[in-house]
């Protein structure tokens, strides 16, 4: 299996450095949410003074207050959601979450500060906002466009959560729930093999 790309697109994030325009982003936005998130994830990834059981610590605090990962694993999972038994559902978000905060924190470090710059937002529905974001790589100088799917909750709408990362164009998500889809047809047992494959991925990516 590859390296999940939802990893890749938050390893950019990782990678960015908050501009004055947007950190000047008004308070209780979805736009000042993908900023603050930018902040705290450049103390995590650039902070060389952690030991790697702090860092995926912190890594799991990050993602658990900033990605709807429940949500998330049930999306990439498909139909096959709806197929698997309770127990099944449940070890599967439990290793997807944990394959997720090893693929991050196996990445914190191979990325510098390059530029990062929130160029907009668009509403989508009342509880969906896409935020436009531009990150330069240190390396190559080339900009990449990323967009945050941001979902908020009706009651309070600003509890937020990242459900989605588009880089250049591509939903992450989706070329996750196609990698999974891929596995499950190729293995052909189902979601327990699935589980399998993650772990043993997780494992090699320690």
């Amino acid at each position: 299996m590859r390296t999940s790309f939802l990893a890749y697109g938050l390893a950019l994030l990782l990678a960015g450095i908050a501009s004055p325009s947007s950190a000047a982003q008004p308070s209780g936005d979805a736009s000042a949410f993908v900023a603050e998130l930018a902040q705290k994830a450049l103390r995590v990834g650039n902070d060389t003074s952690l030991a790697a059981a702090d860092r995926q610590r912190s890594v799991e605090k990050l993602l658990d207050e900033n990605f709807d990962l429940p949500r998330i694993a049930r999306f990439v999972l498909g139909h096959y959601w709806h197929d698997a038994k309770d127990s099944e559902r449940q070890e599967f978000t439990a290793v997807f979450r944990d394959y997720m905060v090893r693929a991050y924190s196996a990445r914190f470090a191979e990325f510098s500060r390059p530029s990062f710059r929130v160029a907009g937002q668009r509403a989508e529905s009342t509880t969906s906002t896409l935020v436009a974001t531009e990150i330069a790589r240190s390396a190559t100088g080339r900009v990449v466009k990323v967009e945050w799917r941001v979902a908020s909750n009706v009651a309070s709408s600003d509890d937020y959560r990242i459900v989605d990362v588009s880089i250049d164009g591509i939903s992450m998500v989706l070329v996750q729930r196609e990698e999974f889809a891929s596995a499950l047809h190729r293995g052909g047992a189902g979601v327990p093999s699935l589980i399998q494959l993650i772990k043993s991925t997780a494992q090699r990516t320690q």
